[in-house]
């Protein structure tokens, strides 16, 4: 049951994080790239995974460090894109 609860929580906190982030910049058509914010919200999933590790829930912290690369690499792309561009 704590399993359960907690991947349920840990899916709900990131769901939340992206569809605030992802929003604004659908709506207005143009794509809004902040390398610092996404840094911060990776940092933030670190955290959490070694929260869950340290819990023993070893599959849900995987996915969060899954999860947090997956935003540096969006963060470093949109680093390069910006720089292309320059």
């Amino acid at each position: 049951m704590r399993r359960t609860v907690t991947a349920v929580l840990s899916a709900a906190l990131l769901a939340g994080g992206l569809a605030v982030t992802v929003a604004p910049a659908a709506q207005a058509g143009v794509i809004i790239c902040k390398p610092a914010e996404l840094r911060q919200q990776a940092a933030q999933l670190d955290r959490k995974a070694e929260e869950l590790r340290h819990l023993g829930e070893r599959a849900a912290a995987t996915r969060a460090h899954q999860q947090a690369d997956a935003l540096r690499r969006k963060a470093q792309a949109c680093e390069d894109a910006d720089g292309r561009a320059s």
